[in-house]
């Protein structure tokens, strides 16, 4: 698919869920007032849509960010496929708990009303143990996943790394303690 090309609006009837096979797919909803929100950033072996599985419409939009490769998986064969194989079945529950325990962390942050906090927060749960995080998108992007303006973004960054709590290089941001 190409970038910018939407897989599935909000709204359409649903009848599969998607694996990225190499590329990457942003899922969204718009608010009553029209403002998009970014729920989730699918990546390369990431599946999406699969709150929809269960349901017979999708709660969001996916958009191609750069041309991707997407790989469809009928629902009815994928509800099949876990009823008859336990092993895969219960790979795809750890998957799902994964997501969960990843989408909690997300409304978390949001709640931290400090720019700087919320960053701090996005390091310590978003990167490695050492406190090392390797951006996957734009700081447009991280700016729209924190719930922060981009100008927000910037200036906290700038200040953190000022204060000597982050060091940036490259596409890289690690949290010093």
């Amino acid at each position: 698919m190409n970038k910018g090309e939407t897989v599935f609006q909000q709204g359409e009837p649903s009848n599969a869920i998607f694996k990225v096979i190499k590329g990457k797919v942003h899922l969204y909803r718009h608010d009553l007032e029209g403002k998009r929100g970014l729920l989730f950033r699918a990546y390369d072996n990431n599946f999406f849509a699969e709150a929809s599985l269960n349901s017979n419409h999708y709660h969001c939009t996916a958009v191609c960010v750069v041309s991707t490769e997407v790989q469809m998986i009928n629902a009815s064969k994928m509800k099949d496929l876990l009823q008859k194989n336990t092993e895969f079945a219960s790979d795809w529950i750890s998957l799902l708990s994964s997501e969960l325990r990843h989408q909690r962390a997300s409304v978390e942050r949001l709640m931290i009303n400090s720019a700087t906090e919320r960053i701090r927060h996005y390091l310590i749960t978003e990167g490695d143990s050492d406190g090392v995080l390797r951006l996957e998108g734009t700081l447009t992007e991280l700016a729209e996943v924190l719930g922060l303006s981009r100008e927000t973004l910037y200036r906290a960054l700038g200040k953190m790394e000022r204060q000597g709590h982050i060091e940036r290089i490259q596409d890289i941001i690690r949290l010093r303690t």
